[in-house]
């Protein structure tokens, strides 16, 4: 299925546009960049796919932030160039490791797109059964679009590009089942690799850890944690037609995204996130077993209000 470029796409087109926006709008992201742009240059060999990258980094980060972050007339409290902040900081963090020395250049460099880039579209609604997200099938589209935009030399390899494809097709959340009825919980990494059987062992470590990072905000202090599932929360809110009940959503859901849906699938994301989530799961499994327990015509803003103060009590 094909998703066409919106009006954010055409109107931050090239990087020097997206320059200009943060530049003027946004300065505070130079810090932020600047830190990853050192890291990405002292950890990569190649400095033209670390121009390609940059590049693509900052486009990525000008569109989100215009289309769904601080710069949008529409703000998304959890979808916006803020996530692509901590996402690149636990990347970051996940180099340290000794455990990491044997990722390729290659590897970091299309985790960092991915972390800029695969949150680009999330209001795509597209009326067919299709088991791979249309927001992810349209931000893979649009990075791809970026690509071949900027890597004129394709220094980036057709390879990758089916990497990339792989982890952010993949990082597709969720429960349900396809048209065949195969169960599916968590992201569809492993879903997708039943049916392709051209990546390697390093590949699949390189996608699965993508959704690993993506989802560790479970292995975050408490109180990110929870100010993280409340962004979550307000950000659906805002987005639906019908209220959504704040008792299933910090109750059931919540318990069921901590301790079925989220798993850690990659040898180093198991190694830098899997202990902090273990820390982390009696509080959490206590909150959400006592939010299912209050009143069912408690209001919505008392019931997040009681989940940010039992964590807080906590922390």
């Amino acid at each position: 299925m094909s998703f066409p470029a919106d009006v954010i796409e055409e109107k931050i087109s090239n990087y020097d546009k997206a320059l200009s926006l943060l530049d003027k709008q946004l300065p505070q992201y130079k810090e932020k960049f600047d830190n990853w742009q050192n890291w990405h240059q002292a950890i990569t060999s190649d400095k033209q796919i670390h121009e390609v990258v940059s590049q693509v980094l900052i486009i990525s980060y000008a569109r989100m932030a215009l289309r769904n972050g601080s710069l949008s007339p529409n703000p998304r409290s959890y979808h916006n160039e803020r996530h692509i902040d901590d996402l690149l900081g636990r990347l970051m963090h996940i180099s340290k490791l000794p455990e990491s020395s044997s990722m390729p250049d290659y590897g970091w460099s299309l985790l960092s797109l991915f972390m800029s880039s695969h949150d680009l579209r999330q209001s795509e609604r597209v009326d067919n059964d299709d088991i791979i997200g249309h927001n992810e099938q349209a931000s893979y589209q649009e990075l791809l679009r970026l690509i071949i935009t900027i890597d004129k030399d394709k220094v980036l390899r057709s390879e990758h590009k089916e990497l990339l494809k792989l982890m952010i097709h993949g990082s597709t959340f969720g429960e349900g089942r396809d048209v065949a009825g195969n169960i599916y919980q968590g992201n569809l990494v492993k879903y997708i690799l039943e049916k392709i059987a051209y990546f390697d062992d390093i590949d699949k470590e390189i996608a699965y850890l993508a959704c690993d990072i993506d989802t560790a905000n479970v292995a975050a202090h408490l109180k990110d944690y929870a100010q993280s599932s409340i962004d979550v929360y307000n950000e659906i809110q805002t987005i639906s037609s019908e209220e959504i009940s704040a008792q299933s959503f910090f109750g059931e859901q919540q318990e069921q995204y901590f301790f079925e849906l989220q798993q850690f699938n990659s040898s180093l994301g198991s190694i830098a996130f899997a202990k902090n989530k273990s820390n982390n799961a009696p509080m959490v499994k206590k909150i959400c077993c006592a939010i299912k327990l209050l009143d069912k015509n408690m209001e919505n803003e008392r019931i997040v209000a009681y989940y940010q103060s039992n964590i807080d009590s906590h922390s």
